[in-house]
């Protein structure tokens, strides 16, 4: 009798979830008026070289540990023989975000990510899931990857989310834009 309820608790809630998971490994659109292209990346040459220390340097080395188990951009510290394609910096202010991606487009020009002291360190501070979905959500800008309407599960909703690695979605969205 228990192995029988078992198996009806696992085969419930694996039809609950079913089209979930089912949605959650397609690629997502981007919401109205944004698009993910190469372009509108830091990546240079299959790689994004970054400098620059930050105050959140454990989230900063969780993102670019995550983005990098996709193995096809190469996120590394910047050296003597490179160019820098991307910069983070804090800046603290009370203007709702937790950090942004800022891209500036130019050839060899350095593109940023600021993270937000005000929010990291105080409404955030105990929310370390949140705290690593900041920067990996600004990882994903800067790899190219545009915001998900917030109904879907992703790293890069516009809304702010406990997805502190890249989801499914955005793997695929990943895969399709750098293979």
């Amino acid at each position: 009798m228990a192995v029988a309820f078992a198996g009806a608790v696992v085969l419930a809630v694996a039809v609950v979830n079913a089209p979930y998971a089912t949605v959650a490994a397609a690629v997502a659109p981007c919401v109205r008026g944004e698009s993910e292209t190469r372009g509108n990346s830091a990546v240079d040459e299959g790689e994004i070289r970054w400098t620059e220390a930050t105050k959140f340097d454990d989230l900063r080395k969780h993102a670019i540990t995550e983005w990098n188990r996709l193995r096809t951009i190469n996120i590394a510290p910047d050296s003597a023989t490179t160019v820098n394609d991307l910069e983070f910096r804090d800046y603290s202010a009370n203007d709702g975000r937790g950090g942004y991606y800022e891209r500036h487009g130019a050839t060899a020009a350095t593109d940023y990510i600021y993270l937000n002291k005000h929010l990291l360190d105080g409404y955030y501070k105990n929310e370390p899931r949140m705290r690593q979905n900041i920067v990996v959500h600004e990882l994903g800008h800067a790899l190219g990857l545009c915001h998900k309407a917030d109904t879907v599960d992703s790293a890069l909703r516009k809304d702010v989310s406990t997805r502190h690695v890249p989801t499914a979605v955005d793997q695929a969205n990943y895969k399709r834009l750098w293979g």
